[in-house]
């Protein structure tokens, strides 16, 4: 019963790890670009673009977690800091390619193509293949790599949820023009990750 009640805590600490400490926005500046930009495309649904994120995070962790320890097997442990990132982006197109197969049975033409506008945008993003990289370097198993990229993907939702009411709030008339728009989302994006990168306990590098 503790050995259960200590893995649980254990999982959960990493899932929150995930969402606070190690934030794909607010800590590590992962996934910013496709974010806004999907949230400033009518076309791309907030709720479909996350959960195309969290679907692809999760499998993209499985292939990694088992195709990883090829590199040091076939040869190439040297070179691992570079063909772990290819190994990451193929483990993406692969997952978009069965996510994409599977969607065009379930759904009729028109809400298949409705989701695919949000599914795209998730598919090859720089949060996935940051997580996942993390994963690899603290050595995680294949259960805590996948509560790690659950966390992560979870923190990539609440901040595009803090990110996405924001950008109705500060299109204020006293903003200064040359600030109106992008300017003033990264400003407000800046401060939302000094307060993260404060609260997670990082000492100030001077």
């Amino acid at each position: 019963m503790n050995d259960l009640l200590t893995t649980i805590i254990s999982y959960f600490n990493l899932a929150i790890l995930a969402v606070g400490a190690q934030n794909a926005i607010f800590t590590r500046s992962l996934g910013i670009s496709p974010g806004i930009k999907m949230l400033r495309d009518p076309r791309k649904n907030t709720f479909y673009f996350c959960s195309a994120l969290t679907v692809f995070q999760l499998m993209t962790s499985v292939i990694v977690y088992f195709a990883a320890p090829l590199v040091d097997t076939l040869g190439f442990g040297a070179y691992r800091r570079f063909v772990l990132p290819t190994i990451i982006v193929v483990a993406c197109a692969v997952s978009y390619v069965i996510v994409i197969l599977l969607l065009s049975i379930i759904l009729s033409g028109g809400k298949f193509r409705e989701i695919v506008q949000s599914v795209t945008g998730a598919s090859i993003n720089s949060a996935i293949v940051g997580t996942v990289i993390l994963t690899q370097n603290y050595g995680l198993n294949l259960a805590e790599s996948i509560v790690f990229g659950l966390g992560s993907s979870i923190g990539y939702l609440i901040a595009m949820l803090l990110i996405s009411e924001a950008d109705k709030k500060i299109c204020h008339e006293r903003v200064p023009q040359a600030f109106k728009g992008l300017p003033i989302t990264l400003i407000y994006i800046s401060v939302l990750a000094l307060a993260v990168y404060g609260l997670t306990g990082h000492a100030v590098a001077l």
